[in-house]
């Protein structure tokens, strides 16, 4: 419990790699574009539309396997802060599953009235990735006056996102995922101005 060279690990908020792109597309319809500028149904229907869409991609971030409720951490006045002990199995699996994210079997409980030896941030979590997009026009009526529409959608592709994983060593979810991040949402959003 006093070796600070045991302590050294990444940290908390570590991400291996993340990415992020953004695509912006205005539809080539209308006055001033390449088709239909000679104005007609379809022109006024297809023109001054945008479309814009974002990506973000990121690897998870580490988490510690821990006790809780141990008898020696509470009698100190603390909870949560003993580790488990580390057989010195692989952690990360190939397919990890909500019911199992990680190798459980590579911690165990320590022994009575001493310190776990897993190192600090040593389980991978979840990584995410969300593509959203929206669909916009301005439509105007006259003078000043302008009707906006926009169309936007969060995790567009409504794609499985895993939130928070159980690492506590004495849980009966150990390495399941306990939270899902939230589905797609989409809003519709029609502004006046004038």
């Amino acid at each position: 419990d006093r070796d600070l060279d045991a302590e050294w690990g990444v940290s908390s908020f570590d991400r291996r790699h993340q990415l992020t792109g953004n695509l912006s597309v205005d539809f080539p319809f209308g006055p001033n574009r390449r088709w239909l500028t000679n104005g007609g149904t379809w022109a006024a229907l297809l023109s001054d539309w945008s479309v814009s869409m974002s990506l973000s991609a990121q690897s998870g971030t580490p988490f510690t396997a821990r006790l809780v409720g141990a008898a020696s951490d509470v009698a100190r006045g603390t909870n949560g802060t003993l580790r488990a002990d580390f057989t010195g199995a692989a952690i990360s699996i190939d397919k990890p599953t909500l019911l199992r994210f990680f190798n459980t079997s590579a911690f165990v409980v320590p022994p009575p009235g001493t310190f776990g030896s897993a190192a600090r941030n040593t389980i991978v979590g979840p990584g995410q990735q969300q593509v959203d997009a929206s669909i916009a026009r301005d439509v105007r009526l006259s003078g000043s006056q302008v009707v906006s529409i926009q169309l936007q959608a969060t995790n567009l592709f409504n794609s499985v996102r895993f939130g928070a994983t159980d690492t506590v060593v004495n849980s009966p979810t150990f390495g399941q995922v306990i939270t899902i991040r939230p589905m797609r949402t989409v809003q519709l959003g029609v502004r006046f101005r004038f």
